[in-house]
């Protein structure tokens, strides 16, 4: 018998995700590791998985999948998905929020809606996802496919909800400006002040990055070509057609476009939920800030990720019946 969820229809982007590759960028190998590192974390711990397990998610973009339990799975939804729709073996119909816990039994079947407050979200199952490691990680470079069964370990869920306010403060902040320390070509931009013109995202949109739509002439160039030099995810790229690119967490590790900043880390989950026709701004930080909001991004998360591991059942124990 197989455990865990049989995929009926899939999204547009399903991807098994889990933190990544380590250790592997002189061989090629970015780290990967979920868009919206924020939203995966908390919906884990909502699932009542520790980070220390990492173990494997479904990370979706757009809309999620539809899926049927084979049998008893425990399940928690997060990201900036709007709702989820579950229906009971009997015909029962509930309407799941974001950021909530619950279990489905043999049978019973949950489609999840599309995504509006941003662009992925994520769905954790107790015990994670099963899938094979490749160099240490689960994380999938594929999409689903039909047909398919994403095994997961039985048992049942633990019924926690989160205001969304207190699980996903960053999707709150989307006008607020991302944070960039200067690249190499800093001088040639176009600008002057800390807040940059405003950008918006355009149909460009993947793990591998986001490209933007600016005015024209917003960075001067450099003559001549540049050499390949390492890149990692946040970086700001200017390629020739002066669409700027920030490179997502599925980026390469080398590129020969002039790099004009690197957005924070603490200001990557934001990144990752950027979609089409969103505006965007950045405002110059130097290395102690930039530090400093990476340290209290790092210690808030641990501690709406407890908050989540202890989080109450729901009030009418709606989600477990």
């Amino acid at each position: 018998m197989k455990h865990g969820l049989q995929v009926l229809k899939h999204g547009a982007a399903d991807l098994l995700m889990d933190t990544g590759w380590a250790g592997l960028r002189d061989r090629g190998v970015g780290p990967g590791g979920p868009a919206d590192g924020w939203s995966f974390a908390v919906t884990q711990a909502l699932a009542g998985n520790h980070a220390a397990e990492n173990v494997a998610c479904l990370e979706f973009a757009l809309v999620g999948p539809q899926l049927e339990a084979l049998d008893t799975v425990g399940c928690a939804l997060g990201g900036a998905v709007a709702r989820a729709v579950l229906i009971r073996v009997d015909g029962t119909r509930r309407v799941l929020p974001p950021w909530c816990g619950f279990t489905l039994y043999c049978g019973d079947r949950l489609t999840i809606g599309p995504v509006t407050d941003g662009l992925r979200g994520y769905l954790a199952v107790a015990g994670g996802f099963a899938a094979p490691r490749v160099a240490g990680s689960r994380q999938s470079l594929q999409p689903l496919r039909l047909p398919g069964v994403l095994t997961a370990a039985g048992g049942p869920g633990l019924g926690r909800f989160m205001d969304p306010h207190w699980a996903a403060p960053h999707l709150e902040q989307a006008g607020e400006p991302l944070r960039l320390l200067p690249g190499p070509q800093w001088s040639d931009l176009g600008w002057e002040g800390e807040v940059s013109p405003l950008f918006r995202v355009g149909d460009r949109v993947d793990r591998m990055g986001v490209r933007l739509v600016g005015e024209d002439g917003m960075c001067r160039l450099p003559p001549g070509g540049l050499l390949s030099e390492p890149v990692c995810p946040g970086v700001v790229q200017v390629p020739a057609s002066q669409e700027w690119i920030i490179l997502g967490m599925g980026c390469q590790t080398l590129g020969g476009y002039a790099r004009c900043g690197q957005v924070i880390a603490a200001d990557m989950s934001r990144v990752g939920q950027l979609g089409p026709g969103r505006g965007v701004r950045f405002r110059r930080v130097e290395m102690p800030e930039a530090l400093e909001a990476n340290q209290r991004y790092d210690l808030e998360l641990r501690r709406r990720c407890q908050m989540a591991l202890v989080a109450g059942r729901d009030r009418a124990g709606f989600y477990q019946g």
